[in-house]
């Protein structure tokens, strides 16, 4: 689908509309992971829980924690961290990584059922299921 919208642009023949219909879908999908991972996150201040927030392209969703500025230990929290000069290392919280298995299939059906509206709508629109890449 993606790359079917790729080539319509490509040809000066873009769907703005479908782009934003598959924009809002990624982050519908993106932004119902949000409140578990804010669930699951260590809080001391708070910050780092705060930060955590949904953003997408048409072709995917992504959601971001912390920032350089605020939240440098965002990744140490998450990956875990050793610590110079000595073996002791933090512990991972994988506040991201293992939310997404647990919400999987509240958002699979709905990111399904809004992908496939928009496959008929593109069909409607340009007559065709999908267009064909042009051989390099």
């Amino acid at each position: 689908m993606a790359s079917s919208l790729q080539t319509l642009a490509r040809s000066g023949q873009g769907d703005t509309e479908l782009d934003k219909k598959m924009k809002a879908a990624s982050k519908a999908a993106a932004e119902a992971i949000v409140p578990e991972a804010k669930k699951m996150v260590p809080v001391r201040s708070g910050a780092l829980q705060r930060s955590i927030k949904a953003t997408s392209t048409r072709r995917y969703g992504v959601i971001k924690a912390g920032t350089a500025a605020r939240t440098p230990y965002a990744l140490a929290v998450h990956r875990g961290a050793s610590h110079r000069g000595s073996k002791a290392r933090t512990r991972a919280t994988k506040y991201l990584s293992s939310v997404i298995y647990k919400v999987w299939p509240e958002i699979v059906d709905e990111y399904v059922k809004a992908m496939n509206e928009i496959a008929r709508d593109f069909q409607k629109r340009h007559g065709v299921d999908r267009i064909q890449r042009a051989r390099r």
